[in-house]
């Protein structure tokens, strides 16, 4: 048998037949399924799939034998039709994996690579045959990984967790205010601020108490990533990061839940309010999920394939403005998700942890900002309505790489990843009864509808007030595991 299949490779690479369709087919085979492997959960809808199976496959397959075919054609072009084989299975093969690794084309790159590529053909050309080979080879992985992922989603009920420990899915409200959800991205809470690294005095505290907000002390995010943070908290239930991509800032239909696939909006609608999600990328709709929401500032038509979150761009409190003040049916309660990228996190941009925290800081004062406008515009239009403010996770400020972000057991550096600003203005005394427990995120809907249905037993289901990070455990293996600070 082995013998057997030398002889295939052998023919292979030595009979005199071309086969343009399969260079064309693996150049762009390999960075297809090394795209999908690597970034399934923000790829996976059908739309997706059909039009990168076009550009990655049919393009490549059938432009290829095309263009053989004229080499073929035309005389003086014959000779050089492996030549055109060499070329293309290089260079087509670069420039699809700078499209799907880089998320733009590194156009001086390929550009020395082609030159490369056509003066090695002068004299390699007859082994293209090897060079496809290796491409197929380098295929093997991200191929089964991705056999791998479908397998899973196909077998195993991956939003189990989601599930309530009671009937709150079916909790009806005493009184329906509107509802104003708040969530600057990255915005750490008080204790950190004031700590190392930050080391910060932030007015914004001082400003929300003397604006009837309660400010929560001591308060944390249960993850230290945007995905996994807002699908805990809009599912009201921890996931302990059991199942994970292989980027640590992916978390598996975590799209899906936060676009409104959850409980919270369920709730909302069975209790006859309008949803409304506000946010100022698409970073949440990549995956054009379809959404459960009434109204979406961003159309999935709007956000490109390759979406590198700087592509459909909007201002939130202009988006946010035009719902409130153009509201024909004040009758009807409103639920409104309001996410703004600021301060957001620090970046690891190379600059150092020191230059780092001074950009975050004028972040923090940006955000403040927006913050206060916002509230204003909330508060003048709709004074009695309940006014969250939420961050998904800490600003990371001290954190020099990702591999320390989920390695350090540093406290400090800890509390800077989950300690997270919650602020709410309940407008009335009434909530002490009820967010007396109000440490982190998951917890935050829960306590809001006990309030709103005046029914304390949907308190007895708390979630732990606690917060978790990956893990490396072996070479292939991450754990989500449990962090105190």
């Amino acid at each position: 048998m082995k013998f057997s299949i030398k002889e295939k490779f052998n023919d292979f690479f030595n009979n005199a037949e071309d086969y343009p369709m399969l260079v064309g087919f693996f150049s762009g085979f390999y960075p297809l399924v090394f795209f999908y492997s690597n970034n399934y959960e923000s790829i996976n809808s059908f739309q997706h799939l059909l039009f990168f199976s076009f550009l990655f496959l049919v393009v490549p397959t059938f432009g290829t034998y095309f263009i053989y075919k004229l080499f073929c054609y035309f005389p003086k072009l014959n000779p050089y039709k492996r030549h055109l084989l060499f070329i293309v299975i290089i260079e087509i093969t670069a420039i699809f994996l700078s499209q799907v690794y880089f998320l733009t084309l590194r156009k001086k790159l390929l550009l020395l690579l082609l030159l490369i590529a056509i003066f090695s053909s002068l004299k390699l050309f007859n082994s293209y045959k090897k060079i496809v080979l290796f491409v197929v080879l380098l295929s093997v992985i991200p191929f089964v990984k991705c056999l791998q992922i479908l397998a899973y989603k196909l077998f195993v009920d991956t939003l189990s967790w989601t599930k309530q420990a009671d009937t709150i899915s079916k909790v009806k409200f005493g009184k329906s205010p509107n509802i104003y959800f708040l969530e600057p991205d990255g915005y750490a809470g008080k204790e950190a601020m004031q700590d190392t690294p930050y080391n910060y005095k932030d007015t914004i505290y001082d400003w929300l108490e003397s604006n009837s907000f309660t400010l929560y002390k001591n308060t944390r995010s249960n993850y230290p990533a945007s995905l996994a943070s807002n699908a805990s908290m809009f599912a009201m239930k921890h996931h302990y990061l059991k199942s994970i991509p292989s980027s640590p800032f992916e978390m598996e239909d975590s799209r899906s839940i936060i676009l409104g696939n959850n409980p919270v909006v369920s709730i909302f609608k069975s209790n006859n309010y309008k949803t409304f999600f506000i946010v100022e990328d698409g970073y949440f709709q990549q995956s054009f999920q379809k959404g459960n929401y009434d109204y979406y500032n961003i159309n999935n038509s709007e956000i490109p394939f390759f979406s590198n979150d700087n592509n459909a761009k909007k201002d939130v409190y202009e988006d946010l403005k035009k719902c409130v003040e153009n509201d024909k049916n004040k009758n009807i309660p409103k639920f409104y998700f309001i996410e703004k990228l600021l301060p957001h996190h620090i970046h690891f941009d190379g600059t150092g942890k020191e230059n780092e925290r001074k950009v975050y800081l004028k972040r923090i004062e940006i955000a403040n900002v927006w913050l206060r406008k916002t509230i204003d515009l909330i508060v003048k239009n709709d004074p009695s309505g309940i006014i969250i403010i939420a961050a998904d996770h800490g600003g990371w400020v001290g954190i020099e790489d990702v591999n320390q972000m989920f390695a350090t057991k540093d406290n400090k550096l800890i509390k800077s990843i989950f300690s997270n600003l919650i602020a709410i203005k309940w407008n009335d005394d009434n909530h002490i009864d009820y967010d007396k427990r109000l440490k982190s995120n998951v917890n935050i809907f829960r306590i809001l509808f006990s309030y709103l249905s005046e029914d304390k037993t949907l308190l007895k289901h708390l979630e732990e007030d606690s917060s978790y990070t990956i893990r490396q455990e072996g070479m292939f293996t991450k754990k989500g595991v449990k962090v105190d600070f």
